[in-house]
Formats: structure tokens, sequence, C-alpha cells
């Protein structure tokens, strides 16, 4: 027998054929030429290595080594090679800012279930059932599970799960520790993604005085700036931005249906004049944002230096009252006070600076067209600035809420370019997705009943390959404020033993996913997570902190993987939609999104480009390219409105 991997960039990785279930050790013959960029890991028989015990918790006798570092299922005859847990290990610690709560709480619920031990409550009763069903050569692969991820390096642990989770067997584990710390997981996730900080969360911070004192002076500079308003460029944003640099949707657009080779399409022109909002210097329209009653709105800028400001919302009708909201502001402490131009200090006062400060608007807000100031007391040692300083108006458009309901499908699966290499012969895909509707917790749940949808064995994906994936991912049944979806998709081998374990074991993971974040919802079996998220939804985080959580069970996923499994994941993304984002999308008086790009989880980057739009259907490409993978593969999505 004999095994070449030329020049493989992939280091570390098992030569393929080179476990064999039945051999019989003493009596091969094995012959192996290898070239290799990086190391190669050979173990001929299904025993492998001992564990490395870099970890505190070796694995005793009764648990399941595994074969190689990170793999507990042997490879497939005639496979593709798999990236090696040292790899995807990498990896994880390059793009995981904060540790896991799930895949932590996921281990330790093993470990205990391995261990013996009786449930201790409700949500233990619930997992163990889940893992007592599993069989005896699943049960192995999560004791082999188990143990991988004890070998782990200290240090590397404690990166990636959330070192609070216990990893004591008889330590129970239940829901109110899972939701405490998930709720801590989601508020640093919020944090870095809102304020680039993961502890911003915690307190309010003044950001830097770049005030100026202009008593007997005339000055026009703006010294309260908004700059952004969720995300968008606004008219005071500096350096200015014209109308040929602004993406298109800073800029108001006004659309209606035409029909186009008899389909309905949404005809859109930038508005001019007349405009909802803050206009540029030649009258083009600046986009006026959505929002509901309940969402955040984000507003960045300069000069936010004290967190008793307020933001005051005051609707465009004669004699509307002004209504103060509260607010939390996070300032901006690492841009510098000053600068040195032409060997003189300047005080930046630009967009390079990001105060920002966040809001809800208000529940009982009618619908209509509002101005968004920022209005901050004084402190800054200059009287002549006024009590309190007050910004120029930003606009915001408060909507009703959807009564629509929704449908998500899948309509194909394309290999646009198979994993490398390509001569060790075809991929086999598999596609689980799985979608949560929730809601912003004012009863008793944020998650409704997730949906599942795994796909079929996809054999012989050769580049170029595109297949038929007819399925509904999401089917709205109720109101919600939104939905959540989770697409994971491995490179799997077509060996049936090989392919059901890998399955058996995804699936499993998926439910106790299921279990754990339904259990958690539960303000009677939660109420950490309850007191938890109250801070957030004062100040109506809510929305991102439940994306949060989508993201860190994603997260999981792939930290899970990697411990265990050789199958590589080639598609890996979270989609999240509010029902006013649904509907927008769905409708032929907004224009179509833009293309997009992200990094997802397991360095998968998504490029997400719009296909076509009408009044009741959007479709887009999803393309996932994996440069560890050399991959791309292409899904395409419908979502339609359905009533």
């Amino acid at each position: 027998m004999s095994a070449t991997e030329a020049h493989d960039p992939k280091a570390e990785r098992p030569v393929p054929n080179a476990h064999d279930r039945d051999c019989g050790c003493s009596a091969c013959r094995i012959e192996i030429r290898i070239e290799s960029q990086g190391d190669v890991n050979i173990y001929n028989c299904v025993g492998g290595p001992p564990a490395s015990g870099q970890g505190p918790h070796a694995p005793d006798q009764s648990s399941t080594p595994p074969i190689a570092p990170g793999q507990c299922v042997p490879l497939a005859i005639g496979s593709k090679p798999k990236q090696s847990q040292r790899s995807k290990l990498d990896t994880l610690l390059q793009d995981t800012p904060v540790p896991n709560v799930i895949s932590a709480a996921f281990f330790q619920h093993s470990r205990r279930f391995l261990a013996g031990a009786a449930p201790a409550n409700p949500l233990e009763a619930q997992v163990f059932t889940l893992l007592g069903s599993l069989g005896p050569e699943i049960t192995s692969i999560l004791s082999c599970s188990v143990s991988s991820r004890d070998t782990i390096a200290d240090h590397e642990r404690n990166r990636l799960f959330d070192p609070a989770i216990p990893q004591d067997p008889s330590v129970p584990l239940d829901a109110a520790m899972i939701a405490e710390a998930l709720v801590r997981e989601a508020k640093q996730r919020v944090g870095l993604q809102l304020f680039g900080d993961p502890t911003a969360l915690d307190a309010e911070t003044p950001g830097r005085n770049r005030f100026f004192d202009t008593t007997g002076v005339e000055s026009f500079d703006i010294q309260l700036r908004v700059c952004t308003i969720n995300g968008l460029r606004t008219n005071e944003y500096a350096p200015s931005v014209g109308p040929a640099d602004r993406l298109p949707a800073e800029l108001q657009q006004q659309c209606a249906p035409v029909l186009i080779d008899g389909e309905v399409h949404p005809n859109c022109e930038v508005q001019v004049g007349s405009c909802p909002g803050n206009a540029l210097d030649d009258g083009t329209c600046l986009r006026v944002p959505d929002v509901r009653n309940g969402d955040g709105v984000v507003l960045e800028g300069v000069n936010f230096i004290s967190v008793d400001a307020k933001v005051r919302l005051t609707g465009n009708s004669p004699g509307a009252n002004p209504v103060d909201v509260d607010a939390f502001v996070v300032g901006d402490t690492d841009t510098p006070l000053v600068e040195m131009i032409d060997g003189a200090p300047v005080v930046i006062r630009d967009c390079r600076v990001h105060d920002r400060i966040t809001f809800a608007v208000p529940a009982d807000l009618a619908p209509g067209n509002y101005s968004v100031q920022v209005v901050v007391p004084n402190v800054t040692g200059f009287p002549g600035l006024g009590n309190p300083i007050v910004s120029n108006p930003q606009f915001i458009q408060v909507v009703p809420p959807p009564t629509a309901r929704f449908r998500i499908s899948s309509e194909s699966l394309s290999a646009r370019q198979e994993t490398s290499p390509a001569s060790f012969g075809s991929d086999e895909v598999r596609v689980v997705v799985t979608a949560w509707p929730f809601a912003v917790p004012t009863t008793d749940f944020v998650f409704g009943e997730p949906q599942v949808f795994r796909s079929p064995e996809f054999g012989d994906m050769d580049s170029g390959v595109r297949r038929p994936m007819d399925a509904t991912l999401f089917e709205q049944t109720e109101p919600l404020d939104g939905v959540s979806m989770l697409i994971v998709g491995h490179e799997i081998d077509s060996e049936s033993a090989y392919e059901q374990q890998i399955t058996s074991f995804v699936d499993a993971f998926v439910h106790y996913l299921k279990i754990v974040l339904l259990a958690i919802a539960v303000p009677a079996g939660a109420g950490a997570l309850w007191m938890g998220l109250q801070p957030f939804l004062k100040l109506a985080l809510a929305h991102p902190i439940v994306l949060a959580i989508v993201a860190a069970a994603a997260l999981a996923v792939t930290i899970v993987l990697a411990v265990w499994a050789p199958a590589d994941i080639i598609i890996s993304d979270s989609i999240s939609f509010t029902a006013t984002e649904l509907a927008a999308l769905t409708s032929a008086a907004a224009p179509m999104p833009a293309p997009s790009t992200h990094e997802a989880q397991d360095g998968i980057t998504v490029k997400v480009t719009p296909l076509s739009m009408n009044p009741t259907q959007y479709r887009e490409n999803r393309e996932y390219i994996s440069a560890k993978e050399e991959s791309r593969y292409e899904l395409v999505l419908r979502y339609n409105r359905t009533a």
C-alpha cells in the first residue's frame, strides 16, 4: 500500500487510507512515500497514539482516546485529506475573541452522562435522555470527543471554552447557570460589535472633551457632531462625502413597481429635493432609516462627553412636543485628543472620533417622521456654549410593525470550486440549516421552536456542478420580531459507516442546541437570563443580544466539530432579519440591497449577491469561500411574503 501527499499546504493531515478498521498491524506491509510542506500524522490502527495529556483533565482509562488529535472517526477509504485539529484550532483561536459557553456546556453535560451521574435538574434530564439514545458507536465517539477536548492545552482551552462552566463530573449544570454565562458572552459580543470593546456594556464611559470656547468669536464649526445613524453617514460626516461617493443605502430613494419581461421589479430613483430628512449641498436626499417602536438606534459622533446625555425626539407636525429619552454612552477613549499639523497641536474633531450613544425608540411613540438630537449637559468648562448643548437634527421614520407572514427557502447548491486537491476525488457535502424565530422578551420566550432542515448527501460535487436543493428553511406561523438562521455545510465522505457517524453526531449536537436554547428562554427555568437581559432591553439591545446568542451557537458547532471530527466545514453562516427587514426585502417600495461581504466562522468568507426582487419575493446568492479548503460553494435563497 502506498500513499503520496505532494506539497499539501494543509499541514498535519492524516494521509488518506492510512486507517483501516480491520487491519492486523503485525501482518501489514506498508510503504509510504510523502512529500509535504508540513507535518503529516499517520496512525495505522484505530487505537492511535495516546492522548497528549496537555490539559489538566487527562482522560481516564475508561474513556475512548482519539485516533489522532481531534479525530474520533477513522477516515473513510479513499477520502479526501481533512484539516488537522491543529489547523482548525489555530483558526478558531484567531477568530474567537470571547470564550464560548454552549460548547463548554455540551462537554460538561457529556462528561457527567459518561460518568454515570444521575440528572440533577430538568435540563440534564432532557440532555441525558438525548445522549442515552445515541447508541454504543456514537456514545464511543462522544467519549472520544470529551477526551479530545481535554488534551487541548490549558491556555487555548480557556480561550475557546468559557472557563466559568465547570468540567467536574460531580458538578451539575442547569439552565440558570448556562443562561447567566450566555448573557455574559452575548454582552461581550455586542460590546465588540457595536462599540469595539467587549467590556463596553459594563458601564457608561464619556468621550473626550473636544469643545472649544466660541465667546466673542464667530464660528461655524460643528462641535457636537453626529457622524452616523445606524451606520449610515449623515450630512455632518467629516471629511465630507459627496453624492458620487455615497453608498446606495445612504441615499433616500423613491421606488415604484414596473413590469419587465413579465415580472414585477422595483424601479428606484434617488430623491432630490423635498427631502424627508437632511440633504447634501446639491439637494440629494439622505436616507431616513425606518425603525419600529422598541428598536435600538445607535448614533456615532464627536463630543458625547457626559454619561448623563439624552436623545431628544421631536415629531415633524406643528407644535409637536419634544421627548427626551435615556441613552447609553460609550465614549471613544482611543482616538488621540490632538494631532500635530505643521508642528502645532490641533484638536481632532472629525469623524475619526467614534463616540457612540444608543437609545430605544419609545413604545408609545406614534408612527411618523422624527428629528433626533443628542442633548449633552454643559460640562465643557465653556459657559458660553449654553446648557444643555444640543446637536443638529438627524431623522428617523417610526413605522408600524409588519403584519405579514414570511417563508425562507433554498433553491440550489453549487460547487463553484470543489475542495482541494481535486485529484483525490469529488466532494461529498451535507448542509444543515436551523432557523430560530425570536421575539423581544416581553412575555415568556426569546426563541420559538427551531425549524431544522437536513439536506440529503450531495455526492460527486465537482467544480461547476449545481444541484437542486428546493427546501423550506423557515415558515412563519405566528407573530415574531425576527428570525435567525444557522447554516453549516460539511465536506464528508460517502462511505456509509463514516457518513452515518458524522451525521448522527452533528444531528445530536443540533438537537442539544435546541434543548438548551428553549430551556434558557423559559423565565421559570432560567431567571438569570431575564435578569441579565433587563439592562439591554432598556437600551433596545434585545435584537443584537439575540443575534449574538445565535452567533455563539454557530461558533459552538464549529468548536465541537474541530474537537472530534475529521469532517471539514465548507459553509458557515449566521443570517438574521427583523420582521421590518423582511418586509422591506419583499416590497416593491424599497430598493434592491447592495452586494455585501462578511467573515463567518472557521475562516469562511461570505459574499452576498442580490439576484431579483419583486413585491412579494427576494432572491439572493450566498457564496462561501474557504481559503483553507480552496473551495467556493454557493447557495441560492428565496424570501417570500406569504400573507
